[in-house]
């Protein structure tokens, strides 16, 4: 697979840098192909230079302003970013996009995260180390999707359950939050070079991408136009700041999850509803396990659901 390389300063705090739009395309002007882009930039967090992912639309290069999804995968993911980040593209709407060539609207921002401890512990090095799980883009079609009965008693978590929430909302210390700034980052440079729309930026994740998702969300409410955590809950503390910003937001959840466990998800979801947030939506795949982002990502309804949702308060 190739994939461009551009280098950058990655600084936070960047966002009032808005993109200007392209100019506007002739009529009968062929649309430029969908892009992959590893993108470097030195990680404050772990003192060396990492890459990350960031997929342009077909036609991207033309008069429109794009909506941008960041995207958080989970802990078999893991990985250096450099070497190691084709892992990426293994779940999510990289892997929708990119691999199986669907067309999605979106610019998609698909960084790694580090081991931390992890390193050398199963599951997830275990799984990195095993390079034959990377699906690779063909020239022509796509690849045979993974059937989805995988995902309906999967636990690739090597038998760990998740713990109920608690010990603050920020307890997790080798989860996403640690890479807060840099997302944010990432973000920023994606709206000022490649055209996205401030108003339209929209995180998801899966498993401990999910975590992650609640953590920025109730960190940085007012960066994102709505969320979708998967098979990950948060904490009831999240709640103010995200029922505050009136955030919309769709959960989901596996009713077969051996991993993390459905009754988790309630504590802070039943805390926005007390709040009268307005845009709390849950949907339990009662058939599926831990894998439920095999179906939630394929499927249509998100990607929709986000394009409904700008941010109201631009």
């Amino acid at each position: 697979m190739t994939t461009r390389r551009e280098t950058f300063q990655l600084l936070a705090g960047g966002a009032g840098l808005a993109a200007l739009a392209a100019p506007g395309a002739a009529a009968g002007t062929r649309l430029s192909a969908p892009d992959l882009r590893r993108v470097p930039y030195a990680s404050k967090l772990t003192g060396a230079e990492r890459d990350y992912f960031v997929y342009l639309p077909r036609g991207h290069r033309q008069s429109k302003r794009w909506p941008v999804i960041l995207f958080l995968h989970g802990d078999g993911e893991r990985g250096d970013a450099k070497s190691e980040l084709d892992f990426v593209l293994c779940h999510g709407p990289l892997y929708e996009a990119w691999i199986q060539k669907r067309d999605l609207p979106f610019i998609v921002i698909a960084p790694q995260l580090p081991p931390f401890s992890q390193a050398g512990n199963a599951p997830a090095p275990a799984q990195a180390r095993d390079r034959s799980v990377i699906p690779q883009r063909q020239p022509g079609g796509a690849p045979a999707r993974p059937a989805e009965s995988i995902a309906r008693t999967s636990d690739d978590m090597g038998g760990v359950v998740a713990e109920p929430p608690t010990g603050g909302a920020d307890a997790d210390t080798e989860g996403w939050q640690s890479l807060e700034l840099e997302l944010l980052a990432m973000v920023d440079h994606a709206v000022k070079e490649f055209g996205g729309d401030d108003r339209r930026v929209y995180l998801t994740g899966l498993s401990r991408g999910g975590f992650g998702v609640w953590s920025m969300a109730a960190k940085h409410p007012d960066r994102f136009a709505a969320i979708a955590p998967v098979a990950g809950y948060g904490h009831p503390d999240h709640a103010e700041p995200i029922a505050k910003a009136r955030l919309p937001l769709w959960q989901f959840a596996g009713g077969r999850d051996p991993a993390v466990p459905l009754k988790h998800f309630f504590a802070l979801l039943n805390r926005l509803e007390a709040t009268g947030h307005p845009e709390v939506r849950f949907t339990i795949h009662e058939d599926l396990g831990h894998f439920t982002w095999v179906r939630v990502y394929r499927g249509q309804d998100l990607y929709d659901w986000f394009l409904a949702n700008p941010r109201a308060d631009s």
